[in-house]
């Protein structure tokens, strides 16, 4: 799949949260419930497993993340990309692109054809 310029990556409904890292600045944790079918969660309760995985981005991921607020496009998106990390980040559509295809593989994002309009809560959990 490739990104269309005019397309507006958007975060899906998920839980994620901004953690102050210091010397580096902050980074996105995304939060991803675990779903059990029943002998799972009989063996999940016994090994005490965490009923939820936590998904640490790194820097630029984060970035990218907060970016995708579906009220920027994709060719936005690369730009502001492209201006905060210059050549760490070139060529930025690929880069990006490829970034925010894994997301959206991963169940993380949507790629809309207009802009986010309230349909659900971009916004980090608290």
């Amino acid at each position: 799949m490739v990104v269309p310029v005019n397309s507006y990556p958007t975060r899906a409904p998920v839980k994620w949260h901004i953690i102050d890292n210091g010397q580096e600045g902050p980074y996105v944790v995304i939060v991803i419930e675990k779903q059990f079918g029943r002998l799972e969660s009989i063996i999940a309760k016994i090994l005490r497993a965490p009923a939820e995985l936590r998904r640490p981005l790194d820097i630029m991921n984060s970035t990218l993340w907060e970016l995708m607020d579906g009220k920027h496009s994709f060719e936005e998106i690369a730009s502001e990309m492209d201006a905060r990390y210059n050549e760490a980040i070139a060529p930025s559509e690929e880069r990006c692109g490829s970034s925010i295809e894994k997301f959206v593989e991963l169940n993380l994002a949507i790629i809309r054809t207009s802009p986010i309009n309230g349909e659900w809560d971009v916004y980090p959990s608290s």
